[in-house]
C-alpha cells in the first residue's frame, strides 16, 4: 500500500528534470484539442488523489489516495482507486468535476484499478487483502483467492463475457491469466520465467491483453519484457541491447487502435534510469530521442496521432502530457503519479 511517507522520502533522493516557463502551457488545451477532453488520472503529494479535466485539478472527496482508472459515459466521469488506510472507491461526477460522489468497495486492504460501465452497471477491477477480485456496483467477486493475486484491466464484449487479467502464483512462478466470467484460463509465459497479464482491450469482438514477461538471464537474474497475448498466441516487445546498458521494462497501460495496431506503454531502464517508452506492435519507441526520464501510464489517440500522459522523472514525478513534439506539464512545482487517461469527444 503506497503511502505517503514512502513518496516523500523517495522523492527527497533526487531531483526532478522539469520544462521551464509556465508560458508553455497557455492555451495548451484550447491549440491542440479543439472540441476534446483530456482527463488525467493520479495524484499529488499535497492532494492526495486528483483527476485534471484538461488543465482544470479536481481533488476527489473522502480522503482519496491515488485514483487509478478512468470511464466515461452519458456526460459522467467515473474514476475508480483507493483512499488513506486501503478502501477500494468509485467516484462519479460531472464533466466539469462538480456533484461528487463516492461509493466504496467490499474487501479489506482493498484497491480499485480499472472501471468499465456495462449496462448501467459499473464493474471495477482490482485486489484485496485475501487476493484478485472484481466489484460489481460496489460488491465484490473473488477471482483467486488465499495466493498472491492481482487483477487489473477489466472489459465486457459484446457476447455480455466479463474479463478480468492479472496473474497468480504456482510453484514460485507468476501466472499471467485472464478470468472469463470468473473462471480463470493460463496464458504463455517463458519456461522457468514469471508473467504478468494487466491490461484487456476488446476490438471488434477480439481480445488484446497486454503485460509483461519475465525471462531467465545469465547475468542480470531476470529481465523483464513488454508483452501482448492475442487468441492465446503471446508476442514480446523489444527492450534494447544488454551489451548497451538495457536490462528491464515495465508496462502501465495498452492501447489497440481500429487496425489492430497494438501499444504498451511504460518504462525502459538502463544501468542510468528509467526512460519513458511505448512499443507499437513490439518496436520500442523512447520520448524526447531518450533524454529524459519518466514513465508513461496513459496512452491514446486523437486523429491519428498520440497523446501519452505520465511523469517527467519516475515514482515521484511531475505529472505532465506528450503530444507530439509538445510538453505539457501540469505543474512544475507538483509532485506525485499519474495512472490513466481518457480521451472525451
Amino acid at each position: 500500500m503506497k503511502n505517503l511517507i514512502l513518496l516523500i522520502f523517495i522523492f527527497s533522493l533526487f531531483s526532478c528534470s522539469k520544462e521551464s516557463g509556465d508560458e508553455k502551457n497557455l492555451n495548451f488545451f484550447d491549440d491542440n484539442f479543439i472540441n476534446k477532453t483530456i482527463v488525467v488520472a493520479g495524484s499529488t503529494i499535497d492532494d492526495g488523489a486528483v483527476i485534471w479535466i484538461n488543465e482544470n485539478k479536481i481533488k476527489l472527496i473522502g480522503n482519496a489516495l491515488e485514483a487509478t482508472g478512468l470511464f466515461h459515459q452519458n456526460n459522467k466521469i467515473y474514476v475508480t482507486g483507493w483512499t488513506y488506510g486501503g478502501t477500494g472507491s468509485v467516484w462519479v461526477m460531472d464533466m466539469d468535476g462538480s456533484n461528487q460522489s463516492q461509493t466504496q468497495l467490499e474487501g479489506k486492504f482493498s484497491e480499485g484499478q480499472r472501471v468499465t460501465i456495462h449496462n448501467g452497471d459499473v464493474y471495477v477491477g482490482g485486489y484485496f487483502q485475501n487476493g484478485s477480485c472484481f466489484w460489481k456496483n460496489g460488491f465484490k467477486t473473488n477471482l483467486t483467492v488465499n495466493a498472491d493475486s492481482m487483477s487489473w484491466g477489466i472489459r465486457v464484449d459484446e457476447d455480455n463475457n466479463l474479463f478480468n487479467v492479472g496473474y497468480y502464483m504456482r510453484s514460485h512462478s507468476l501466472i499471467p491469466s485472464y478470468w472469463k466470467n470468473g473462471i480463470r484460463k493460463n496464458l504463455s509465459k517463458p519456461i522457468h520465467g514469471d508473467g504478468e497479464a494487466k491490461y484487456i482491450e476488446i476490438v471488434n469482438n477480439k481480445k488484446f491483453i497486454g503485460g509483461t514477461i519475465s525471462a531467465p538471464h545469465n547475468f542480470l537474474g531476470y529481465l523483464t519484457k513488454p508483452a501482448y497475448w492475442v487468441g492465446g498466441q503471446r508476442k514480446t516487445g523489444n527492450v534494447g541491447s544488454v551489451n548497451e546498458g538495457w536490462q528491464n521494462s515495465e508496462v502501465f497501460d495498452m492501447l489497440v487502435d481500429d487496425q489492430e495496431n497494438v501499444y504498451l506503454a511504460g518504462f525502459s531502464q538502463d544501468m542510468d534510469t528509467e526512460y519513458p517508452t511505448y512499443w507499437k506492435n513490439g518496436k520500442k519507441y523512447l520520448i524526447s530521442n531518450g533524454e529524459v526520464s519518466g514513465v508513461i501510464r496513459g496512452i491514446e489517440t486523437i486523429e491519428g496521432e498520440l497523446i501519452l500522459a505520465g511523469t517527467i522523472s519516475y515514482f515521484p514525478g511531475t505529472p505532465c502530457l506528450w503530444f507530439g513534439e509538445k510538453t505539457y506539464v501540469y505543474d512544475q512545482n507538483a509532485i506525485g503519479e499519474i495512472w490513466d487517461m481518457i480521451v472525451i469527444n
